[in-house]
């Protein structure tokens, strides 16, 4: 092999890796804008779908659980002999109201979906 076959090589092979590095470059620049918003959309529509199919046995859970909570504060009050601190009591109040939602919402959900469609 000959000092310019082996040059020419060598620039043949800078020239495809640089033309690879280039086209990937442009790749990602370009594709993904694209494309993960939209896989983005599409994994957060399937959790939203399970999610719905869940709901029969998601919920029961959500009020053992609220329910346990409200045991551990009182046990916990009872058994330190001090009331809850301000926050505690926040949070496990938003979670009632949440669980409350969640349990009642198949009464009222045809008239919010009817409410909203307008």
């Amino acid at each position: 092999m000959t000092e310019a076959h082996a040059q020419g090589t060598k620039a043949a092979s800078a020239v495809a890796v640089t033309a690879s590095t280039a086209a990937l470059a442009c790749g990602v620049c370009c594709v993904l804008p694209f494309a993960v918003p939209a896989a983005f959309l599409g994994s957060i529509g399937g959790v939203l779908a399970w999610f719905a199919e869940a709901y029969r046995w998601l919920t029961p859970i959500a009020v053992v659980a609220v329910g346990a909570g409200w045991t551990w504060v009182g046990y916990q009050s009872w058994r330190t002999r001090r009331s809850p601190a301000h926050s505690t009591l926040l949070v496990m109040t938003f979670a009632t109201i949440m669980m409350v939602a969640a349990w009642i919402w198949p009464m009222f959900e045809s008239t919010v979906i009817a409410f909203v469609g307008r």
